[in-house]
């Protein structure tokens, strides 16, 4: 029998992160997902990648040639694209090199950044109301936002409704009334994730984006978490500026690896 070695479990070195990375699979969870050594196989009809890709969460045990095949199969059954999201505190560190050996292309990489919820300080907020709402006023909303269609609005709503985790929905409106943002928190455990967030352009750079965030946080104070994380692309120069003043840091990485002749589009 093969044994494991220890080291290839690189994310019990930062608890943390390991705990992070585990809670954000608990927020994105999915009907259309199976466990198959070591890998946790999703393929929603998702506009989120994490909701559509393979995700290591063990060390292997099985050959790989005879895993991607298995994979190569299954994907192409239900019809998706065969794509891996890896991470830097990936439990089987080999994996990456693997694939891209193989001919799996890396590409649109994303920090998750974290934050300990005592050391966020409040910013000089504008007024804004704020109010829980249901799954499927939150997908909506989310979704006009964001220009979604309405087959991806479904899913996302059918996502959000089946988090098993504590969560807060939140829509934020100004003081006229009008819907200018939405925002997801996860509570999970000690940790809470933001997810979702999203402003309506003509309301941007008025500190609603920050306001934002400071209220989903609290709504993660509230239900006893310690640390917040969330994720954001590498490029996205100005988002990660705002996060770094309100005292978040990154934490680990990850990306996607999709065959060369195959890339799905983005998140």
């Amino acid at each position: 029998m093969q044994t494991i070695d220890t080291d290839m479990a690189v994310a019990t070195r930062d608890p943390l992160s390991a705990r992070m990375e585990e809670a954000a699979l608990n927020a994105t969870v999915v009907r259309e997902q199976m466990l198959y050594d070591g890998w946790l196989l999703r393929w929603a009809n998702a506009k989120a990648r994490r909701a559509r890709s393979i995700n290591p969460i063990a060390a292997p045990l099985l050959d790989i040639d005879e895993k991607l095949a298995f994979c190569r199969a299954h994907y192409q059954r239900v019809g998706r694209p065969l794509i891996f999201r890896l991470n830097s505190a990936c439990v089987d560190p080999t994996l990456d090199a693997t694939l891209e050996q193989r001919g799996f292309e890396r590409i649109d990489e994303t920090l998750v950044m974290g934050v300990e919820l005592p050391t966020v300080a409040p910013s000089a907020t504008p007024l804004l109301h704020y109010e829980i709402g249901s799954p499927d006023l939150f997908a909506s909303v989310t979704g006009k936002l964001r220009d979604y269609g309405e087959e991806h609005v479904r899913e996302h709503q059918q996502r959000i409704t089946d988090i098993a985790v504590p969560n807060a929905r939140v829509i934020a409106r100004d003081g006229a009334g009008r819907i200018v943002g939405a925002g997801l928190a996860v509570m999970d455990a000690g940790v809470v994730g933001v997810f979702d967030v999203v402003v309506i352009p003509e309301a941007r750079r008025r500190g609603y984006g920050r306001a934002l965030v400071e209220h989903l946080l609290a709504q993660g104070r509230a239900h006893g978490a310690r640390h917040a994380y969330l994720q954001v692309e590498s490029g996205n120069d100005g988002a990660r500026k705002l996060y770094g003043v309100m005292g978040f840091a990154e934490r680990y990485r990850y990306w996607y690896r999709a065959p060369q002749d195959k890339q799905p589009g983005k998140d």
